[in-house]
């Protein structure tokens, strides 16, 4: 049963991510790529809070990276907020998708 759960979880997980990176470099309308990069760093966030706190607490090297990778999509948030430009706002897309994509590789895979 458990085991059945951790799979739907990693699906749901890993589709939400891949839809959501696709949005975000694929939408033309500024202010949907916006909603949608928003949605993403927060979610980078939450997988990076539910990938550190699912390890024993002795694993403290793995737990920082883990939260390094949330700390990649609040940096990304702040740039995209702080910088319009449009070297800043792709800055700010790559790192959030760094911080979706290792942290979900972190959670599951690593």
């Amino acid at each position: 049963m458990a085991l059945g759960l951790i799979v739907v979880s990693f699906v749901a997980i890993s589709v939400i991510s891949i839809i959501g990176l696709a949005l975000m470099y694929l939408l033309k309308n500024e202010r949907a790529k916006a909603g949608v990069f928003y949605f993403l760093s927060i979610w980078g966030m939450i997988i990076a809070v539910l990938s550190a706190t699912s390890l024993p607490s002795n694993w403290i090297a793995q737990q920082l990276i883990a939260w390094g990778f949330g700390i990649l999509g609040a940096a990304g948030l702040i740039i995209h907020m702080k910088n319009p430009s449009a070297s800043g706002r792709t800055a700010a897309s790559i790192l959030v998708t760094i911080s979706v994509i290792g942290g979900v590789l972190k959670m599951f895979i690593l």
